[in-house]
């Protein structure tokens, strides 16, 4: 039920920071009670699962594409679907005459029903006038509707790449009867006779409209690519595709009959290939509560401390007490009842699912309110468990924020671990993490990394506890799990959602004096995990 890897969600911050004035104890910097962690990390390559690639072919089919060219299209289809063994990556398929027609208007990687879809293209034999723009307008609901019903996160790293292959002009402007709806200021050059002009500026305009869905739904990229079959008289097919072309950011492409199986399987199918950069380095120690300015163990990882689920009830090494599937800090916190015997039945959720891998199940993210298909529900760069944890709200943006007043935003108080809802000064210059972060050199292939130290991670004594995913093994007294988030995002992107790497890391320390290990704690890139 609780997963040891999170997806990060980011936004802009001042990563760089240091926090907190350290005294130097005899066990180290701030004494056996208080870890150090240095890493040098990199941002990840954008590909793979976590920056999806989403094809959809829109082809002309119909009566006027001969039987040749129709078996060109396919193996050029079929090559383009077979070539790929990047996880990301998944095609669609429509084909269009004078209406269009979603062979395929889902997104799958899944062969054999893109085998099926390309067979019923073979089989598309519609008789009538060509009109591209139903297909750009087919494309348009396609794309809208995986926007809307995706995972808000995911859909912020997708690329959704149109391939619009051409072997006809489009004749909308002249077949108005099939296309109701032209856009006025392209109908006006109709009215006059310059039905070339007409075409150009409808195909253009509808084309615009679909790379805006980029904007609506903040999707990270829309670009549409015009692929023309050549044939002996087809300059205005090309001025069409030049103006869908320039409208769908990307160059006219132009081939043979017989070269089509080729240029289809060597177009752009990478990922969104934006400069990643750090925006946020977070440690947090999920066994140590901070509240008034004191310490407080959480044995379990809960969100309660010891003391507390003393008082409550509850067992403090077990996350979940009424195993109910609501672990009892989300309970508490909601006015809910963690005790024993007390099931809370959340209807329409999973609770052994975690689909955004924050460690926080889907139903205890539709008790508090946060998106189940995102770390960072608000966009602050907190992850949810981070806020939940930390005391903050995950629903409201925090780098702004000061709650209690100490002249420490929210965010800040969340990095250096501190109480954001008490004005605790005092304990912040002792207890405070501490950061410092300077540029590496990239690696071979131009991704930025860091080398970054974290300081003054207070550990505590925990109990000892069955292990949180039912190994049956038990976890020994002592043991802290340190989280190290390092956020990364696009330049710029205050709001967006990027991909993070995270290292959960075992610290055990029995008072007074012992910790293990005991120096500082080295760590390399390949350490971190990549979140999705």
């Amino acid at each position: 039920m609780r997963h040891s890897l999170l997806a990060v969600a980011l936004v802009a911050s001042a990563g760089c920071t240091d926090v907190g004035l350290y005294a130097i104890g005899a066990g180290g910097a701030g004494g056996p009670d208080r870890a150090e962690v240095e890493a040098n990390v990199c941002t990840p390559v954008a590909s793979g699962a976590a920056f999806p690639v989403k094809v959809l072919f829109a082809v002309e089919g119909g009566a006027g594409v001969d039987v040749m060219l129709r078996e060109e299209i396919v193996s050029g289809l079929t090559n383009t679907s077979t070539q790929f063994t990047n996880p990301g990556i998944s095609f669609a398929l429509l084909t269009h005459r004078a209406v269009a027609n979603g062979l395929l208007g889902r997104y799958t990687a899944d062969q054999t029903e893109l085998s099926t879809a390309f067979a019923r293209y073979n089989a598309f034999n519609q008789v009538g006038p060509m009109s591209h723009r139903a297909a750009l307008l087919l494309a348009r609901s396609i794309l809208s509707g995986d926007m809307q019903t995706g995972c808000r996160g995911q859909v912020a790293r997708t690329r959704y790449y149109v391939v619009l292959v051409m072997r006809s002009e489009d004749t909308s402007c002249n077949n108005t009867v099939f296309n109701a709806g032209i856009d006025p200021q392209c109908d006006a050059f109709a009215q006059a006779g310059d039905f070339a002009r007409c075409g150009e500026c409808e195909l253009g305009k509808v084309t615009e409209q679909l790379r805006q869905l980029a904007v609506r739904f903040n999707a990270g990229e829309v670009t549409v690519q015009p692929v023309v079959i050549r044939s002996a008289s087809d300059d205005l097919l090309r001025f069409q595709a030049n103006a869908i072309a320039r409208a769908g950011g990307t160059e006219l492409v132009e081939t043979a009959v017989g070269g089509v199986t080729m240029r289809l399987s060597t177009l752009n199918y990478g990922s969104l290939q934006r400069a990643l950069k750090l925006k946020r380095f977070i440690a947090m120690n999920a066994n140590v509560r901070v509240r008034n300015g004191e310490q407080l163990v959480d044995s379990d990882g809960d969100g309660l401390p010891d003391q507390d689920e003393n008082s409550l009830g509850t067992d403090p090494t077990l996350i979940d007490s009424d195993a109910d599937g609501i672990g009892d800090g989300v309970e508490v916190r909601m006015g809910l009842r963690p005790q024993p015997g007390n099931v809370d039945t959340i209807r329409g959720c999973n609770a052994t699912l975690d689909t955004d891998g924050d460690r926080l199940n889907d139903c205890e993210e539709r008790v508090l309110g946060t998106d189940a298909c995102i770390t960072d529900t608000d966009g602050d760069s907190a992850p949810d468990l981070v806020e939940f944890l930390g005391g903050s709200n995950p629903l409201i943006p925090e780098d702004l924020n000061d709650d209690d007043r100490d002249g420490l935003p929210n965010i800040s108080e969340l990095e250096a671990h501190t109480d954001p809802t008490s004005a605790d000064i005092e304990f912040q210059q002792d207890r405070g993490y501490g950061y410092a972060i300077r540029d590496a050199d990239p690696t071979p292939d131009g991704r930025a990394c860091y080398d970054i130290n974290a300081y003054n991670l207070s550990v505590m004594e925990t109990l000892q506890r069955p292990s949180p995913n039912d190994s049956g093994r038990t976890v020994l007294r002592g043991t802290n799990e340190l989280h190290l988030y390092f956020q990364v995002g696009r330049e710029n992107d205050p709001r967006g959602t990027g991909v993070g790497r995270v290292r959960i890391e075992t610290v055990r320390f029995t008072a007074p004096a012992t910790r293990r290990p005991r120096g500082v704690i080295r760590l390399e890139s390949e350490d971190f995990e990549n979140g999705l």
